[in-house]
């Protein structure tokens, strides 16, 4: 659905990397899988004009609405006063990465509870960063961002998007690129497209230790992407490694999978080691 000039019209801060949606089907499409799995509990990244909370007050979600923008959040404030859903709305005038997830995790352990929003694309990475380590304690997250994004944290091995953020991501969490949005869904609009992506829960996820180093051992080899493992990760392989491990040497970095990255950082033993 088109929404209506009136209704989208608010000017943009460039410095928050704002863009905002002149089209809520991409909304109604994140609310539904949100219902799927049931969840009772929510918070939403940057609400901004308030499209996607409205949805959620209305399938009866209970929404945590963290809004850096006290242009916005003060808007939100008084629509708050007009809105007859459901869902109860709470709003919070902060930086979302300053907000203490694990408390909050913490105090919905016993419902079902859940992350969404339209990130911005500047602030993707560190958005991923500290929502990962909790996600094991939520349904899920569905996330919209931006398109080159998406395809990097859900790619596979062997494709140009494939990197350490992808094997950082796919190892603490089951991620899917669900759809994408073209940029005439935005205003004003942007220079690249969007998509939904969804992060649920890992089962059987590998230890925090070994993550930390495979994350160490994953950087420092796609930093020398068009390198011969042998070559790009020389500073963790010792004399009579090269005979004992389990995935081939020669191969390039972008062939390797997560799963052969624990298997390879298992094998060196360098999960007890410093980092280099």
């Amino acid at each position: 659905m088109r929404l209506t000039e009136r209704r989208q019209k608010f000017s943009q801060k460039k410095s928050l990397g704002q863009v905002f949606l002149r089209e809520d089907w991409p909304c109604r499409k994140m609310v539904e899988q949100l219902k799927k799995h049931h969840v009772q509990y929510a918070i939403e990244i940057g609400p901004g004009p308030g499209i996607l909370t409205k949805l959620l007050l209305s399938a009866g979600i209970n929404v945590l609405a963290i809004e850096k923008d006290d242009r916005l959040a003060d808007r939100l404030e008084e629509q708050n006063k007009q809105f007859d859903y459901p869902g109860k709305l709470e709003i919070l005038n902060q930086d979302i990465l300053k907000f203490d997830l694990g408390e909050w995790v913490e105090a919905k352990k016993s419902s079902k509870a859940a992350i969404c929003g339209n990130i911005p694309y500047n602030i993707s990475s560190p958005i991923l960063m500290w929502l990962l380590p909790y996600l094991d304690q939520l349904s899920l997250a569905s996330l919209m961002v931006q398109l080159e994004f998406g395809e990097r944290v859900a790619s596979s091995p062997s494709t140009k998007s494939y990197g350490s953020l992808t094997v950082y991501t796919q190892l603490r969490s089951k991620v899917q690129l669900d759809f994408k949005v073209p940029r005439t869904a935005f205003y004003p609009v942007p220079k690249v497209d969007s998509a939904v992506i969804t992060m649920k829960p890992l089962q059987n996820k590998e230890s925090e230790l070994i993550l930390k180093k495979v994350e160490q051992v994953s950087r420092k080899a796609f930093s020398q992407r068009r390198k011969k493992l042998s070559n790009s990760l020389s500073a963790f392989l010792k004399a009579g490694h090269a005979q004992n491990l389990p995935i081939d040497l020669s191969r390039r970095v972008d062939t390797v999978s997560p799963q052969e990255f624990v298997a390879l950082v298992k094998s060196l033993g360098l999960e007890n080691e410093q980092e280099q």
